[in-house]
């Protein structure tokens, strides 16, 4: 039985636009998985066996945790199934389609442009994942806090739940320890975000006071006043992740041992602080990395249709 081949069959919603079409099927693992266009849907093909049948969510979704570094969608996989194959060369072959739920409509006249990106953005997701998913896979702590951070988006950062889980993502970027969390984590992440643009005197107060505000939550501290800005703990962990699997991916930190390896960069980014020479190595270093992370394809798309002018942003 564990012999037994099997297509499992997905529907991924959020990832692009529904009305979008792909001009080819995208293969992320060649010959094991590829995305492919039909009608309204994106579906998911995987080659398996009945011995990793528990595994095949997590394969898809480790290139939908990525997605979420590059864009604000937050894709989801729904309609699991499967079919059996007599051989490997039945792969793709054998399609199972899923019934149409809603649809977000778009111009006509931005389907046609966004068409001749789509490939491209799918493609990039699938570089950024084989760059970066050993770094993943051999530190716990960033599998821990970039599954947070798929939950935060999927949830949205508005709601408390989606809120909390991104604040969560970032307790595990930066704390090691019981102790001074709050301060820990905000000091640290604003330091790291200002080598890179931002203005680290409001990344730490916004920080503080996202702390602050998750742990009334947690506490059953009741709802708490709209905030407008509660979208900057999105901006500052989606940048947090990409700045951690950069200096993960480093040769001389793959060479510490892994149950060091956290409370070793930690202690650099500390040393950072204190040490102009240090500081200005690691802004390099994080600049050059963050090259990786940047979609070299339009975000937004606009123009004027027959319907009039519009401007939509898809990924």
């Amino acid at each position: 039985m564990g012999n037994q081949l099997w297509q499992w069959n997905y529907e991924i919603k959020g990832l692009i636009p529904e009305q979008v079409k792909l001009k080819r099927k995208v293969w992320l693992k060649k010959g094991e998985l590829f995305l492919e266009k039909k009608g309204d849907k994106l579906h998911a093909f995987l080659l398996g066996n009945e011995g990793n049948r528990f595994d095949t969510d997590k394969i898809i979704e480790s290139y939908l945790r990525f997605s979420c570094l590059i864009s604000n969608n937050a894709p989801v996989l729904e309609g699991r199934g499967r079919v059996g194959l007599k051989s490997k060369n039945e792969f793709g072959k054998r399609k199972e389609f899923f019934t149409i739920s809603f649809r977000f409509v778009l111009p006509d006249e931005a389907i046609k442009e966004i068409e001749d990106y789509a490939y491209k953005f799918i493609g990039f997701i699938g570089k950024l994942h084989d760059k970066y998913i050993a770094v993943v896979a051999d530190n716990e702590f960033i599998e821990i806090a970039l599954d947070y951070f798929y939950d935060a988006q999927k949830k949205f950062v508005y709601s408390n739940e989606g809120f909390i889980s991104a604040v969560i993502s970032m307790e595990a970027l930066f704390n090691e320890g019981p102790t001074d969390i709050k301060y820990k984590l905000s000091h640290r992440a604003a330091f790291l975000l200002g080598l890179c643009g931002m203005d680290p005197i409001e990344t730490f107060n916004k920080l503080k006071d996202f702390y602050n505000k998750r742990s009334k939550l947690v506490h059953g501290g009741g709802t708490l006043p709209h905030d407008p800005d509660k979208y900057l703990v999105s901006t500052y962990t989606r940048r947090s992740l990409m700045i951690f699997l950069i200096l993960l991916n480093s040769k001389k930190r793959k060479e510490i041992s892994k149950n060091k390896r956290k409370i070793e960069l930690l202690k650099e980014i500390d040393h950072a602080m204190l040490d102009p020479e240090m500081r200005n190595s690691l802004k390099k270093e994080i600049n050059k990395g963050l090259k990786d992370f940047k979609l070299p394809i339009p975000r937004t798309f606009e123009g004027k249709g027959k319907h009039g002018a519009y401007r939509v942003t898809v990924w």
